[in-house]
């Protein structure tokens, strides 16, 4: 039970984590290719998994970071996609 509650403590914090950074390297990196940044957290949970030796979690924490950084990106990216919209369509306005 303390097992399930740690590691979810654990994963809600690496989750936030995984989103907050993920979305700020995509927002001030934008010419860069998402899966670089999807496959860099990646290896984060890889890492992770290896630090606190959970080995048996590593796939779930290798999925659980990109599924989070994906989210994380593609929401950068369709703020950036609604802004050049946005911006077009102001032009032929005015």
């Amino acid at each position: 039970m303390e097992f399930l509650l740690l590691f979810g403590l654990h994963f809600f914090i690496m989750g936030s984590l995984v989103m907050l950074f993920s979305g700020i390297i995509t927002f001030l990196l934008p010419k860069m290719h998402f899966l670089i940044t999807i496959s860099l957290f990646g290896i984060v949970g890889l890492l992770y998994a290896s630090i606190f030796e959970i080995m048996d979690l590593a796939i779930f924490a290798v999925f659980f970071n990109m599924i989070f950084s994906l989210i994380a990106a593609g929401l950068v990216k369709l703020g950036f996609y609604f802004k050049s919209v946005a911006d077009r369509h102001g032009e032929k306005i005015a």
